[in-house]
């Protein structure tokens, strides 16, 4: 699936990498590209496991952690000021993590470890985009992105390949599209904003997931997950909240 996608993917968007050939071609922070690509595989490989073996809600709620992950990350690798309540607000998000994950009712489900594997690979592919920031456009982001994601998952793919069926296909077809849409506006919005401010936006995925897997699946979130994703958009929310009268507050020296 992470092959289609990204094979989908090229196609969906080669009229506009073929129109900005020239700056793709120059790359600025070549590096950063690559390691996103790295990481890239390692939340969707991640991310498309959990849902296989776990609850898509409790597969959502974890993942979710990435925003914790990544505004840790972004206070110690970009030094964004993170206030003494927002890391409050994080602890208690990761709380929510933990219940959900189940540590101590006969250890830890390998389906939530796995998912919780893919929030950290998000949360740095969250602080690579932001370190190059200002640097690339936002197609030469994803281009070389996109490429080392091929390079690195068609030599696994291929010997497990089966041919998908008409109906696969349309699905597969529809994921690219959803998938090449996602992943542009995440980048541009990533390049423009700071990541504990972007970040906690992914929890809008937890309602809509749940939603899916109570209507297509009858998938009845449990009393774990319940309490944990309540934590876990707690949390988000206060972040959301602190962030927007953190801009809305001017600096003292424009206040004197």
């Amino acid at each position: 699936m992470v092959f289609v996608r990204q094979i989908g993917a090229f196609i969906l968007m080669a009229p506009i990498y073929w129109r900005l050939r020239a700056a793709i071609a120059r790359p600025q922070r070549l590096g950063l590209h690559l390691f996103r690509g790295v990481t890239a595989i390692g939340a969707m490989t991640c991310g498309l496991t959990a849902v296989i073996l776990i609850p898509l809600a409790d597969a959502t709620a974890i993942q979710m952690a990435e925003v914790l992950f990544a505004t840790a990350f972004a206070a110690v690798f970009l030094r964004e000021v993170v206030s003494h309540r927002q890391w409050l607000a994080t602890v208690i998000g990761f709380v929510g993590v933990v219940i959900m994950i189940r540590p101590f009712s006969g250890g830890f489900e390998t389906g939530g470890l796995i998912a919780l594997a893919g929030a950290v690979c998000g949360a740095l592919t969250m602080i690579a985009l932001r370190m190059g920031a200002g640097h690339d456009r936002v197609e030469t982001v994803t281009f070389w992105q996109g490429l080392m994601v091929l390079a690195v998952i068609t030599p696994i793919a291929l010997p497990f390949w089966v041919w998908p069926t008409a109906f696969e296909w349309k699905v597969l077809a529809a994921m690219s599209v959803a998938f090449t849409i996602g992943q542009w506006l995440f980048t541009a919005a990533m390049r423009l904003g700071e990541t504990a401010a972007i970040a906690p936006l992914n929890y809008v995925r937890l309602i809509m997931m749940a939603g899916v897997g109570w209507a297509l699946y009858a998938e009845v979130p449990t009393w774990p997950t319940v309490i944990g994703a309540v934590l876990i958009i707690g949390s988000a929310t206060f972040t959301l909240r602190m962030n927007a009268r953190a801009r809305a507050t001017p600096p003292a020296s424009e206040t004197t």
